[in-house]
């Protein structure tokens, strides 16, 4: 990370970001984006929202005259083939299933003609169920606490009163960095703030919704049933999370589900342990959250690397975010 931030300020220094664009690495560069809007009218985790819609256009015309923006039937074609990727792909996938996926994002896609994958998480799906990070956010919001310490973790987040959004950020990393259950943690929570969430309106697709984009040209992924990390289950829990989602969609849906992304996936949350389940589920691709482009692609189909989108659009910015980039 120090030495993407040193070589960020070379290129700045030297004015050579635009000139090194042309010399970028080949490979399949995977975006992703979460939900879509204005963070600010959100009610829970503010940090989910990747940018607005107006970004979004500017981030998807960039992408589509930069690179060759290729679905996911030609994805797995190539990862198939074993061929190596000579030139710039571009690769769009969308996570958790949020309302704002088909009322935003979609209507743009399509009249971009831009292919895309959404990842969803198939137990909120027509459902009350709170998402554990909206609940934690909620939390955060309303507590009136100068510091949040639960049982598990080992030292207390301070809580300033001047940056939500930090607060938040720090909250959740928290919860996500310990090895207890995160549902543990949220019981901790809901005891030491005092507080409970009594109505929530759901924020996510229906089924309907879904079914909509996938007869437009969409393809969609599973990201699990419950959106539980996978590090933290037993070998039965990780096989039912395959399973019961690649089933609810397929059942639902008229396309095989054949890929899918690691809720939160970051490195700690998933293992090779997991890939011969996976293979086993029928998945095809397996992408984590973890910040590199795609070069050896048959051997590393489980842990296909994505750039997070998670700020308005510039130009510079997102350049210099692809020339930082490692391989894998």
């Amino acid at each position: 990370m120090l030495i993407n931030k040193i070589r960020t300020r070379i290129f700045r220094h030297l004015g050579i970001t635009k000139l090194l664009w042309r010399y970028r690495k080949n490979g399949i560069y995977c975006f992703n984006f979460h939900r879509i809007g204005d963070a600010n009218k959100g009610k829970y985790d503010p940090n989910i929202f990747s940018c607005s819609v107006e970004d979004l256009k500017k981030h998807l015309s960039f992408i589509k005259n930069n690179f060759e923006v290729i679905n996911q039937a030609c994805f797995i074609a190539i990862v198939n083939s074993g061929q190596v990727v000579d030139k710039k792909l571009a690769y769009i996938t969308f996570d958790d299933g949020y309302l704002d996926n088909y009322e935003l994002a979609f209507p743009v896609l399509r009249a971009m003609n831009v292919p895309a994958t959404f990842f969803v998480a198939t137990g909120l799906i027509e459902s009350k169920v709170v998402p554990w990070w909206d609940e934690i956010a909620w939390h955060v919001r309303q507590c009136n606490l100068d510091e949040l310490s639960l049982p598990s973790w080992h030292k207390p987040i301070v809580l300033s009163n001047t940056t939500l959004n930090n607060n938040i950020r720090a909250v959740l990393s928290q919860f996500k960095s310990v090895s207890v259950p995160i549902e543990k943690q949220l019981v901790e929570l809901r005891q030491i703030t005092g507080l409970v969430l009594e109505h929530y309106d759901s924020e996510f697709m229906t089924w309907a919704h879904i079914a909509e984009m996938e007869s437009a040209g969409m393809a969609i992924g599973a990201h699990s049933h419950s959106h539980r990390i996978f590090s933290g289950l037993s070998a039965k829990e990780l096989s039912h999370e395959l399973s019961h989602a690649k089933m609810l969609l397929e059942a639902k849906l008229t396309q095989k589900i054949l890929s899918i992304s690691y809720p939160v996936g970051n490195a700690s949350t998933y293992n090779k342990d997991m890939f011969d389940e996976i293979d086993r589920q029928g998945y095809q691709l397996a992408f984590t959250f973890r910040y590199f482009i795609n070069q050896q692609l048959k051997p590393n189909k489980f842990q296909l690397g994505r750039f997070s989108i998670s700020e308005p659009f510039t130009e510079r910015r997102f350049m210099e975010l692809c020339l930082n980039a490692p391989t894998l």
